[in-house]
């Protein structure tokens, strides 16, 4: 027999007091039982009475409650959306490329804005960011701020966390007036190089001398290993050091030095080399620290011979200025005596010829030549 459910509920008599007692469904599924107090007697004479005043009871109770709209999401933090942008967008960006944009987050851009929301950031908001710290830093840092704060929120906007107008982050312009510590290059003589590479000790005087002679930059200069300089005298360039980290390089930049005169700078690298796992190394046998060797060396050694150099990039520079013209001509002449289809597995250099035989002629033998090999 299928027990009575009382859908309407059920009223008795306590001591001239009407009471109701009914089942209320609950969230889980279960149904509990719900006693009420009705009213007396002389409010309500009979049972037809006090089941009209239970049905109210039940009516009111039983109300399902209006639905409530969903509350809207909270804003997340800038902060937040900068380690996400991190996460999805780092991978596709070079090491060095990506700690230049974390550093400029991190020193000048989430000191202020890491802990607003991110739907209270706006176009205005950049631009007093970037007013405040003209002070003092300088264009190059300003521009930094700016690329990275229009990367971050523009990638923000892409992902439908926030929605601005149109062209909200164009046109930031940056202040006229900057403050910051401003790189003086200095245009180096021949005469003035030899005297800082004489002031200097082993191995940052050969290093000067590297920079000076092949236009090199301070990144892979320091990642070279003496096996990076064949017995041809070719040296491969195969990797970069940044920030204490050692990175592999996808194309290896060939650099001929068999001309006479690098005769000096080989014999140099292959002394410093020989028996250590790199050429250019401090005391504990690990690459040199670039700052350190700024700082410690280079500038007391250009100070002696009374100069200033904003740092190695002027060796670098004089050698690309030096030789600009021979290197463009020499760079043409490499590709079209390495672009013959018969000789694609020696690189272009024909049986019986070596590297300086396959240049052409002209005076292009004295240039440094770069060829770039796709492992």
């Amino acid at each position: 027999m299928t027990p009575r459910r009382y859908q309407r509920g059920s009223v008795f008599l306590n001591k001239d007091v009407w009471k109701g007692m009914f089942r209320l469904d609950t969230p889980d599924g279960t149904r509990k039982q719900k006693k009420v107090t009705l009213g007396t007697r002389r409010e309500l004479p009979n049972k037809t009475d006090a089941r009209d005043k239970l049905a109210e009871f039940m009516k009111e109770m039983l109300k399902k409650p209006p639905p409530q709209s969903p509350e809207p999401a909270k804003s997340p933090k800038y902060s937040e959306i900068v380690e996400r942008w991190k996460a999805s967008e780092g991978v596709t960006l070079g090491h060095t490329t990506l700690a230049h944009y974390a550093n400029a987050l991190r020193s000048t851009v989430l000191p202020t804005l890491g802990d607003r929301t991110l739907d209270s950031i706006q176009r205005e908001d950049i631009t007093q960011l970037l007013n405040s710290q003209a002070k003092k830093y300088s264009l190059s840092s300003l521009r930094s701020m700016r690329l990275v704060m229009c990367m971050t929120l523009g990638w923000a906007e892409k992902n439908s966390l926030i929605q601005r107008p149109t062209g909200w982050l164009s046109a930031i312009r940056l202040p006229k007036k900057t403050g910051g510590r401003k790189v003086v290059r200095t245009e180096l003589e021949p005469e003035q190089t030899r005297a800082i590479i004489a002031q200097l000790q082993e191995p940052y005087a050969t290093l000067v001398l590297f920079l000076a002679s092949v236009g090199r930059r301070i990144e892979e200069a320091i990642g070279v290993k003496p096996t990076d300089l064949d017995g041809d005298n070719i040296l491969h360039i195969r990797r970069i050091i940044y920030s204490g980290r050692v990175e592999e390089l996808e194309e290896e930049q060939v650099l001929p030095l068999d001309a006479p005169t690098h005769a000096e700078l080989v014999l140099r690298l292959r002394a410093l080399g020989e028996g250590h796992d790199w050429v250019f190394r401090s005391r504990k046998g690990k690459p040199i620290n670039p700052g350190n060797a700024l700082r410690r060396y280079l500038h007391p050694a250009a100070q002696a011979v009374g100069l200033r150099v904003g740092g190695f990039h002027d060796f670098r520079q004089h050698a690309g200025s030096q030789d600009a013209s021979r290197w463009r001509k020499s760079s043409r002449c490499f590709r079209r005596c390495g672009s013959q289809e018969s000789d694609a597995g020696s690189g272009g250099v024909r049986p019986g010829e070596s590297w300086r035989d396959s240049r052409c002629a002209g005076g292009s033998e004295q240039a440094v030549v770069t060829q770039v090999v796709t492992r």
